[in-house]
């Protein structure tokens, strides 16, 4: 009679170990996705957060550039491009171009000085980037019937992100429209 009380106590232990690794194995799965989904959403804020920085960088310069921009030889406005000459003492002389492009396979705004192209932000979305003049009025106030362009805005949006950038820069010069 002993005998057979042994064995119920070892058939009982056995259930409490199969069911003690189910319960085990559920807890391991929702524990996992809960991981998983906390480690993606931390790697997608961290590159949303790189990109950010990129384009608030790319922005700085690109209104920096802009703002100094030369009237006289008169900036050249083309699709996508503006051929210009900077004021500003410190930047070496000569054209400087700032382009929106595809070079190698790698779409983006590039800032050419002396020749010499410089990328400014990869991963551009050509299709929805622009570099426009805003409207054109007579801003000096002179007679002579002359408009000046009153702004110069740039567009772009990144392949990752699907937010719109735009910076709108005032020159402080007075650029002549044709």
């Amino acid at each position: 009679m002993k005998m057979n009380k042994t064995n119920r106590q070892a058939g009982f232990v056995l259930i409490e170990v199969v069911s003690t690794l189910i319960l085990i194995g559920i807890i391991g799965a929702f524990t996992g996705f809960f991981l998983y989904y906390g480690i993606t959403g931390f790697l997608a804020s961290k590159r949303n957060s790189e990109d950010a920085l990129k384009v608030q960088v790319a922005m700085d310069r690109i209104s920096a550039e802009l703002r100094d921009i030369k009237a006289s030889p008169k900036p050249i406005f083309e699709a996508k491009k503006v051929t210009y000459q900077s004021n500003t003492l410190t930047l070496p002389p000569g054209d400087r171009v700032l382009q929106i492009e595809n070079v190698s396979n790698v779409p983006g705004i590039y800032l050419t000085v002396g020749g010499t192209k410089n990328i400014l932000l990869d991963n551009v979305n050509l299709a929805k980037s622009d570099i426009t003049y805003g409207a054109t009025r007579n801003l000096d106030n002179s007679g002579d019937g002359s408009n000046e362009i009153s702004f110069i805005k740039v567009t772009f949006s990144l392949n990752d992100l699907g937010t719109p950038f735009e910076v709108k820069i005032y020159p402080r010069a007075m650029i002549t429209f044709p």
